[in-house]
């Protein structure tokens, strides 16, 4: 939700701890700056309203699967769809893009995975007068204010977009899962770029249930005109191919299921409501990205969060080829790797 003492939160990179940290601009891609065209493991923290990101030195990256100590800062990985606009973007297109734009430097979003007692995950639906990403299924989440930190941005969108508030105690599980390189419009051929964030996903555990937290529920229809709570099957079926799932998992969710949602008026009001499951499948093709999908960065921040469910250190959603190789065709997974993609002129 804006504010109207707003102030924008922009990222700084550095390749390595003895280069200092540099504003990051409108059109580069983080990923190639940091020499990492699909993903990359990164320390990450926020410092004086700037979102500090930096690639580990050779012996840090090596040792991220070790147990940390407390000494070792933390590394998270960020990624971007292989159709990243800005990784795709020309020469001539950038020198298309208006002072106003290529001048705002990659600003800083924050959203975040709501997980009830009994392992449901929270996502909403922008309204469908949003500016950017209209009727597109999303964790709470938005922008960060002056001198906040991400946890306080998080919490505080969830509370405006929801109604609900998050305890002292449920607090203590917050945790950060990883970043996303997020640009609108999502695709070179839909327009140029106008949008262009590092989303940080983060994740906090409640002692509710997920029926006492649809109880709860205030939704901000200026927000959001939707809600609904993803059982762990549900969230199987959203990031991972049907081909990776087993016989047993594939009768317990399949795209005729009825998933219960909750709807809110213009006038704030509730109503129960059903979808099937099959808007959880619906791919974001390079060709066309539909309304009502989920967004790739949620997949991806699903992905993360199953992963860590599950307990396995080989899950196949951790790889970005297995997350996103059905959005291209067999030729182009098979041939060409993200860095080599050839560079799309942009609509204008």
């Amino acid at each position: 939700m804006a504010s109207n003492s707003y102030t924008k939160v922009l990222v700084y990179l550095r390749k390595t701890s003895q280069a200092g940290y540099q504003l990051a601009k409108f059109n580069e891609c983080v990923l190639d700056h940091l020499g990492q065209p699909g993903e990359a493991l990164v320390h990450c923290h926020l410092e004086n309203n700037q979102l500090l990101l930096e690639s580990p030195d050779q012996d840090q990256e090596n040792s991220a699967n070790l147990p940390r100590t407390a000494e070792m800062p933390p590394l998270y990985k960020i990624m971007h769809p292989p159709f990243c606009p800005v990784q795709h973007l020309d020469e001539e297109g950038c020198a298309a893009l208006p002072p106003e734009i290529i001048t705002r430097g990659i600003a800083v979003g924050v959203a975040i995975l709501l997980e009830s007692s009994d392992k449901h995950l929270l996502l909403t639906r922008r309204a469908a007068h949003m500016r950017t990403f209209a009727h597109v299924w999303v964790p709470p989440g938005g922008h960060v204010e002056n001198k906040e930190s991400l946890e306080d941005a998080a919490l505080r969108e969830l509370e405006e977009e929801t109604g609900l508030v998050v305890t002292a105690a449920e607090r203590q599980s917050t945790n950060t899962l990883g970043l996303w390189e997020s640009v609108f419009p999502p695709l070179l051929q839909m327009g140029q770029p106008k949008r262009h964030h590092i989303v940080v996903y983060l994740h906090v555990i409640l002692h509710r249930s997920s029926e006492q937290l649809k109880s709860q529920f205030k939704l901000c229809p200026e927000e959001v005109d939707a809600a609904v709570w993803l059982s762990v099957d549900l969230i199987k079926f959203a990031v991972w191919k049907t081909d990776e799932f087993s016989e047993q998992e594939q009768e317990n969710t399949s795209s005729d299921e009825k998933i219960h949602v909750t709807l809110v008026n213009q006038e704030g009001e509730h109503v129960a409501g059903s979808m099937k499951a099959s808007f959880l499948k619906q791919a974001d093709q390079v060709t066309e990205l539909t309304l009502g999908r989920v967004s790739t960065g949620s997949r991806f921040a699903l992905s993360l969060w199953l992963e860590q469910h599950l307990q396995k250190s080989d899950f196949p959603g951790s790889s970005q080829r297995a997350l996103y190789g059905r959005y291209m065709s067999q030729s182009d997974a098979e041939n060409h790797c993200y860095s080599a993609s050839p560079k799309i002129k942009p609509k204008i």
